[in-house]
């Protein structure tokens, strides 16, 4: 006997082990699941936020004053990008995005409504490529010309390009 006698189990037995062991896996599977948070049933992407309720439109305008095309996407949270569009050289891009006041975040509506959160705005020539400070604080933007009976905020950038910094856009005005 190779085993001790004490050792030896019958087949019977290890079978019955066997199938409590795969019952006491499962039901720590089960209990251990995400479909069943604390405070409720999981919801897969509940924490987005929808619409543009309780956010302030902020205009944002972007002039090209070089001489090549730029190409400006929007940063986004989680290494995401979006194209905002292309500007001729002379031309202006405008583009509206929402400012949360509670929490400082601009957002980018998608297709369905969600807001994406705006970490950056670049814009590029096939040379060089800038980014645009955007203002990230909390409470009311500043406002700009009445529309609707209402304050607009917005920011006004300016793209130039030069010798040494290759591509700079500034809140005009600087």
């Amino acid at each position: 006997m190779l085993f001790p006698k004490w050792l030896s189990v019958s087949r019977l037995r290890t079978e019955a082990i066997g199938r409590l062991v795969v019952v006491l896996a499962l039901s720590a599977w089960v209990s251990s699941s995400p479909a069943k948070a604390e405070s409720g049933v999981y919801v897969p992407y509940s924490g987005i936020v929808h619409g543009t309720e309780g956010a302030e439109p902020v205009e944002i305008s972007i002039a090209n004053e070089t001489d090549t095309s730029l190409d400006c996407r929007a940063a986004l949270a989680h290494w995401y990008s979006d194209e905002l569009g292309r500007i001729a050289p002379g031309d202006r891009l405008t583009v509206t995005l929402w400012h949360d006041g509670e929490t400082g975040v601009l957002n980018l509506m998608n297709a369905t409504d969600d807001r994406m959160p705006v970490e950056a705005i670049w814009c590029a020539s096939d040379a060089a490529r800038a980014r645009l400070d955007l203002p990230m604080t909390a409470g009311p933007m500043k406002t700009g010309p009445m529309t609707a009976g209402k304050a607009a905020a917005s920011l006004h950038f300016s793209c130039k390009s030069g010798d040494e910094a290759g591509l700079s856009c500034a809140t005009a005005g600087e």
